[in-house]
């Protein structure tokens, strides 16, 4: 594996903040942009941040007629969407919207897909047009209020019905990405914001959600890049290896797939025991959404506090599952005392759709940057590195990156050693990604790790 043990990576972070810092500098902003900025701040002013409180939004819940939903990739709604660092003037950082916009679930329905667009009023200092970095979002939850898009200033959002609590932890990274001039786009993925479930990890479908969003908002031909960790290092892993075949006229540069579930088996097994235990109840109750014929299946597998843990877990957030389900072991809530991995995917049905979801089987065809940042047991490091083998033994052009942290909490699966690598892999990626829109070659790593 790549380890941090000289003062390369060291001096690679450094660059990294300094690029960051010199982002900072307001530049003058082209006149349009300028003009919608000040739109959104007439709009902040009049609209002040949007609703802490989850209830019925019009722009998310009301339905969307059947004429528009006729073909992926195009937006059919889209509205200001006022954000903290709007108040320090329309030079600094860009225009926020929030979108409403098409994309097709594993059955070929079309359907609406919520989201968010940030315009940078920074110019882009690179080589070529502006290019558009979509960004899947770590795991939220299931519920509404979970979706990046919604709630104040895009921070998050309270449902007082269940008392989930969404929070968007990963905005100081969209900052980052518009600082530097890139136009960013977070989907919301399918059935978070919007009705219906959200298909945790489904990984097809999250690919539909980010190809399509980059189709939505993206000038013909200008660069596409993909960016996630964890549910969205999957996601983004998904859509580089579907873009070829789903979205061919996307002009794909670069996909940056951090810590992803590439394995959901393995996945499964690391998230069991640890403070993200609920995350297998997000999984098996969307995928009953989109598959109701498991239903009958799974029944028989879950005792009474099994029905429990996927009740409460259909409609909470990250942050509220953790204080209720964190640190529980999965065999309290199957009638036959095995661990949920086990008991679900004894089932033939759940055993194919679990390994229908392994990525790995298909190369992207630009480079891809794969990273972990070491003894990551809740989204094991192991399965990350043999996503990474599979690509390049694809042929696929393969950076790895392994921060190489020691275990931070051991014997205990507090989560920290897959988290840290949400803030500290941002600089490195975000300078692999400039490269790649700058049409420097990428030096691949295949076989030193």
């Amino acid at each position: 594996m790549i380890r941090i043990t000289s003062s390369r990576p060291i001096a690679a972070a450094v660059a990294a903040a300094s690029l960051c810092l010199a982002a900072l500098v307001p530049a003058p902003a082209e006149a349009q942009t300028v003009e919608e900025i000040r739109g959104g701040l007439h709009h902040a002013a009049t609209t002040p941040g949007g609703n802490p409180v989850q209830g019925y939004d019009a722009f998310y819940d009301a339905p969307v007629p059947q004429e528009q939903l006729d073909r992926p990739g195009k937006i059919v709604r889209k509205q200001p969407a006022p954000h903290l660092l709007n108040i320090l003037g329309p030079n600094f950082y860009g225009y926020g919207k929030r979108i409403l916009y098409t994309s097709t679930t594993v059955h070929g329905d079309v359907v609406p897909v919520s989201g968010a667009v940030i315009e940078p009023a920074n110019p882009w200092r690179g080589k070529g047009p502006r290019p558009t970095v979509v960004f899947g979002p770590g795991t939220r939850g299931s519920g509404d209020a979970c979706a990046p898009s919604r709630g104040t200033w895009m921070m998050g959002q309270v449902d007082p019905k269940t008392g989930s609590l969404g929070t968007n932890y990963e905005l100081p990274n969209y900052h980052a990405a518009a600082l530097l001039g890139m136009r960013v786009v977070v989907t919301d993925y399918i059935g978070l914001g919007t009705p219906g479930a959200h298909t945790y990890v489904l990984h097809e479908e999250e690919a539909h959600a980010m190809l399509d969003a980059a189709r939505a908002v993206t000038p013909k031909g200008a660069p596409v890049g993909f960016w996630g960790y964890s549910q969205g290092g999957g996601a983004a892993a998904a859509a580089a290896e579907l873009a070829d075949t789903c979205a061919p006229e996307l002009n794909v540069k670069a996909t940056f797939a951090g810590a992803p579930p590439a394995d959901l088996l393995a996945t499964m097994r690391g998230a069991d025991n640890s403070t993200i235990t609920a995350v297998l109840g997000y999984a098996l109750n969307s995928w009953q959404e989109r598959y109701p014929e498991l239903g009958p299946a799974l029944e028989p597998v879950f005792n009474e506090k099994g029905r429990e843990f996927l009740a409460s877990t259909a409609s909470a957030c990250i942050a509220d599952s953790a204080v209720r389900w964190g640190l529980r072991d999965s065999r309290a809530f199957t009638t036959s005392g095995k661990n949920i991995s086990e008991a679900v995917t004894e089932r033939p049905e759940m055993r194919k759709l679990v390994d229908d979801q392994k990525l790995g089987r298909r190369a992207p065809s630009s480079p891809i940057m794969i990273s972990t940042a070491g003894n990551d047991d809740v989204v094991p490091t192991s399965q990350v590195v043999q996503l990474a083998r599979d690509h390049c033994s694809l042929g696929a052009n393969v950076s790895f990156y392994d921060s190489a942290l020691p275990p931070l909490t051991p014997g205990v699966k507090s989560g920290v050693n897959h988290a840290i690598g949400v803030y500290s892999h941002l600089a490195p990626s975000m300078m692999w990604m400039m490269d790649r829109f700058n049409d420097v070659p990428n030096r691949s790593n295949c076989g030193a790790f």
